[in-house]
């Protein structure tokens, strides 16, 4: 019986405590940016705090969306654990009574110490599983902090120093003004945005990945770093910094148009020079 007890005690002590709920986050109203960085003579800035404030309600997103999958998978082992702990009750309690009684009580105490070695060991087991089905959600939390304390280091760091791949990406780029729009277009006489950046920097001698949501490459830069070959990334969209607060993009046809950091309902994931790829 005291094992029984003691491994019931066993039980409880492996329930993993439910999470507590995580209080609504709202998005702060960032349309004034802009306008703020123009006045204060420091659009570069206004652009900045605007792709961190971005950055910060994804990882929130994320964050939630994780919190939520490890509160359903501990519910779930919760719910087990206590299947298994009135399993070994309903089990356990007629064997425990057959104790009582002198002429049951060897063969009662040997099935219940099996039953109860086996319950615990389920018990043990699913704790464990556990363990193994939060590790991937506390992998992303890690990645996620550790890219939120390195952000401001990335950010107070000088520029990169260009090279002559980025102009000769932006002269291959040019080559190609007036080149319609065609979805998917990887080569000259029809690109889409990522196409056209990809193939002028693999005439430089760079290979870039082929989506615009993977040409986050390289280091990232502020605007008032820009130079010529430089990236402006969107979620949906990739544009090429030209010079002289001008970029040159796949819109139908390939064209320049001034530096923006707004492309439709796109998030703006920012400014990269692609030099680390090669």
């Amino acid at each position: 019986m005291n094992d029984l007890l003691s491994a019931l005690r066993r039980i409880e002590a492996l329930l993993p405590p439910p999470l507590p709920a995580t209080p609504a986050h709202v998005f702060p109203d960032l349309a004034a940016l802009p306008a703020l960085g123009d006045y204060m003579g420091a659009p570069g800035a206004a652009a900045d705090l605007a792709t961190l404030a971005h950055r910060l309600d994804d990882d929130q997103t994320l964050t939630d969306e994780l919190h939520h999958t490890a509160g359903a998978l501990i519910d779930a082992a919760r719910a087990d654990l206590l299947h298994i702990a009135l399993d070994l009750l309903r089990t356990a309690l007629p064997l425990a009574l057959q104790a009582l009684l002198p002429h049951h009580r060897p063969a009662a105490d040997a099935q219940l110490a099996t039953v109860t070695h086996a319950g615990l060991a389920q018990a043990e087991t699913r704790a464990g599983a556990l363990t193994a089905e939060l590790e991937p959600v506390a992998a992303q939390l890690d990645h996620i902090e550790e890219e939120t304390t390195a952000e401001p280091a990335a950010l107070n760091a000088p520029a990169p120093a260009a090279d002559a791949a980025g102009q000769a990406a932006v002269d291959a780029a040019l080559g190609q003004l007036g080149t319609p729009y065609v979805w998917g277009g990887t080569q000259p006489g029809g690109f889409d945005c990522s196409g056209l950046v990809q193939w002028a920097y693999r005439q430089a001698g760079v290979e870039l990945p082929r989506t615009a949501e993977e040409m986050t490459v390289g280091a990232q830069v502020t605007a008032d770093q820009l130079q010529p070959g430089d990236l402006a990334v969107w979620d949906g969209h990739v544009a090429m910094y030209i010079g002289d607060g001008q970029m040159i993009e796949a819109g139908d046809p390939v064209q320049t148009n001034p530096v923006r950091t707004s492309n439709m309902s796109m998030g703006f994931q920012g400014f990269w020079r692609p030099t680390a790829h090669g």
